[in-house]
């Protein structure tokens, strides 16, 4: 009877540690504070389970946020005679 319960706080212990490092790359994006984080936990979530589905999750929760630009419309009315 106690090994059945050791054997099942183990395979407790292992699912708790599988589901975090499957999570990794959303647990990067949520802790960074990325603009796009529940995409990236969307693919993380969906594609994860491939091998490429989690490293583009990896790659873009690691990957630098690009900044906005100021977008300046000079419509100056001006015409020259």
């Amino acid at each position: 009877m106690m090994s059945a319960t050791i054997l099942n706080i183990g395979i407790g212990v292992g699912v708790l540690v599988s589901a975090g490092l499957y999570f990794i790359p959303s647990i990067i994006a949520f802790r960074s504070g990325k603009s796009n984080k529940i995409a990236i936990l969307l693919l993380n979530t969906f594609l994860g389970w491939s091998l490429i589905g989690w490293v583009v999750a990896l790659v873009w929760a690691t990957s630098k946020d690009n900044l906005p630009q100021q977008i300046v419309i000079n419509n100056s009315s001006s015409t020259q005679e």
